[in-house]
């Protein structure tokens, strides 16, 4: 990309290299002869063409432009080249060199009031009703272009002399196309003009509220250019007025791509600009070095000495306009030392994420970035375009995320990315095992509120008015002792075993608490036990060596025991299951059962709200919770807890 910009920036810069020369043997000034014009041309349209075709290879509207650009600023070089050989002692195909700048810049000029603007932003018509209007730019471009190839041209202010002398013996006694083909040719050109800002006034029309913003500054940008050049023709200084008239287009182009993402291209154009920039400044110290040096040395001594000390310039400054405008990409070194850098002094308590991705677009100046997790967003820095790449992010050989760009992206690039997405993604498995831990934590949370209110409702409701009829039971039994005593004792035998009952309420909502069990026999005597309940359905098998456990994993593994061995006898018809548990820093809960696996069962009913249960159990404790099964092959159960953490 940078190569085919430094030619078209090399050929406007050779043209004023040779200026001074061309101006001390007496021809006419570059402004005089349009070649300022050709220069300012080749450049407005040119570089943005290059750098869209370097995007979007299939791009009809780059590829114009790069053809438009190309044609002016090598036409004004071949003119200038012409222009000194034939004034200045003759140089090897300078006639041929003047012939072709002589017309060249014909369909280039046409081309940009007409058809530009007819196929613009897409590179298509607006419907195929439009296709006349294109084939008559293409006539008109067709006879400007031959009648310019087959007239001579009078050199502007010399009457009488031939431009450049020598011009008849290339093609003499030629004077263009007929008159009649000339005055056709124009007509259609014109036509073509009308019709090309017609087109966009349709688009317009056709557009909606966000394209009609676009289409704004293109109009506003045509609609300039073309006042320019009329107002060139009607006024004797028109000249420079000519040579700036391509300016408001380019700049309206510019501005749509910039301001609306017409191309996606802001980036892209943002370089354009920082090249322009350089450009001028390179030009500028050509055209100082000629004009100083140009008479004493010759143009070919000041043609070198200006390549050789604005060489480096060059590269200096190109430099510095990548680095401007691609931040730290062509370093990757350079990048990850300035991200980590910025992270670590990053005092601000914000999101992690947020803050690595504002930084990544930061220092590789990208106009979005953002971290998606499952598909949904979870952080992002910039605003979002039409078009994103997404680079994915590995932790540990699993799938954590997504980098997303609003970008496209050069093979350099990708590979940066691919150096900052190992760093990426372990902040974003942080990330995730911090949400993990708020979503157990609120679960917990809530499970603890359930619990309590499931306690409230069980005391206020049940044992609450159990015990409040027990006392009035009291107290009417008492007063019945000295006068009935046998009523009284039938109302103590009935406030026993109202008591008894109660007691047993009570027990109850204890063993719901934590089953006696875990209490009495340890965790490994428990599953035992708990494996005898279901004695004529499934034969149980317990192994379990375990030391003293926490209470929350003695009850959990207990829980998922019960829950999994139910499973197996209501739902999978199993007749064996095993269970095995062993536990080091990890406890390890395997329950195997013979049943038809949860492949043939559907949905039981209850089964989905048993398994959630389980797994929630899991990883409430930071544990893990898998769950293997085929078709008629048994269940397979995993669950590890840790111990460190409880």
């Amino acid at each position: 990309m940078v190569v085919p910009v430094s030619v078209l920036v090399l050929l406007v810069a050779m043209t004023l290299a040779v200026e001074p020369r061309l101006s001390h043997i007496g021809v006419t000034g570059i402004v005089e002869r349009f070649d300022a014009f050709r220069c300012v041309a080749g450049l407005a349209f040119g570089v943005p063409g290059v750098l869209v075709v370097a995007q979007r290879p299939a791009s009809r509207v780059g590829w114009l432009m790069v053809v438009i650009g190309a044609a002016q600023a090598g036409g004004v070089a071949l003119g200038a080249y012409g222009l000194l050989g034939i004034n200045d002692g003759g140089l090897p195909g300078d006639d041929w060199a003047m012939w072709l700048s002589n017309w060249i810049w014909v369909p280039a000029y046409l081309a940009v009031p007409t058809v530009l603007l007819l196929i613009f932003p897409d590179g298509r018509l607006p419907s195929p009703r439009w296709r006349p209007a294109l084939a008559a730019a293409i006539a008109g471009i067709a006879v400007a272009a031959l009648d310019w190839i087959f007239q001579p041209v009078t050199l502007m202010g010399e009457v009488g002399r031939m431009y450049p002398p020598g011009y008849q013996g290339v093609f003499a006694n030629l004077t263009g196309v007929p008159q009649a083909v000339r005055t056709a040719g124009t007509v259609c050109s014109l036509i073509a003009a009308v019709a090309a800002l017609a087109s966009l006034v349709v688009r317009y029309r056709r557009a909606d509220e966000q394209m009609r913003r676009r289409l704004q500054w293109i109009v506003a940008g045509a609609l300039l250019t073309v006042s320019m050049f009329g107002l060139a023709l009607m006024v004797p200084w028109g000249a420079p007025i000519v040579a700036l008239a391509c300016v408001p287009l380019s700049a309206g182009v510019a501005v749509a791509v910039v301001a609306y993402r017409l191309w996606d291209l802001d980036l892209l154009l943002s370089r354009a600009l920082a090249f322009g920039a350089v450009s001028v400044l390179l030009l500028a110290g050509y055209a100082l070095i000629a004009f100083t040096l140009g008479g004493v040395l010759g143009a070919g001594a000041a043609a070198v000495l200006v390549a050789l000390a604005v060489h480096p310039l060059y590269l200096r400054a190109g430099a510095a306009a990548n680095r401007l405008v691609y931040g730290d990409r062509d370093d990757p070194a350079r990048a990850l030392r300035r991200l980590a850098a910025r992270l670590s002094d990053a005092g601000a308590p914000e999101d992690p994420l947020e803050r690595m991705a504002a930084e990544i677009g930061r220092v590789l100046r990208m106009p979005y970035v953002a971290v998606e997790e499952h598909g949904a967003v979870v952080a992002s820095w910039g605003a979002r375009g039409e078009v994103a790449e997404r680079v994915p992010l590995h932790h540990q050989s699993h799938d954590v995320g997504t980098l997303v760009v609003g970008e496209r992206l050069r093979p350099k690039d990708r590979a940066l990315l691919a150096e900052l997405a190992p760093h990426l993604a372990v902040a974003v498995h942080a990330h995730r095992l911090s949400a993990d831990l708020e979503r157990s934590h609120a679960r917990l949370l809530a499970a603890r509120q359930e619990e309590r209110d499931r306690l409230r409702y069980e005391l206020h409701d049940g044992v609450g008015p159990t015990l409040a009829a027990v006392a009035l039971q009291m107290d009417r039994g008492r007063r019945l002792v000295d006068t009935d005593p046998g009523k009284a004792k039938e109302i103590m035998d009935d406030l026993s075993a109202r008591i008894r009952a109660t007691v047993g309420n009570v027990r109850a909502i204890v063993n719901d608490l934590r089953p006696p069990p875990l209490d009495d026999l340890g965790l490994a005597g428990a599953l035992a036990e708990l494996g005898k309940g279901f004695a004529g359905h499934l034969a149980v098998e317990v192994e379990a060596d375990l030391p003293a456990l926490p209470a929350p994993i003695e009850l959990a593994t207990y829980r998922i025991a019960a829950e999994a061995l139910t499973n197996a006898a209501r739902h999978a018809n199993a007749s064996r299951c095993t269970v095995h548990v062993r536990a080091r820093d990890t406890l390890e809960l395997h329950i195997d059962d013979d049943g038809v696996g949860l492949a043939s069962l559907g949905s039981a009913p209850g089964q989905g709200i048993g398994l959630t249960s389980m797994r929630r159990r899991s990883e409430e404790l930071g544990g893990t919770f898998e769950l293997r099964s085929g078709d008629g092959t048994g269940t397979h159960l995993v669950v590890r807890l840790p111990l460190a953490t409880s």
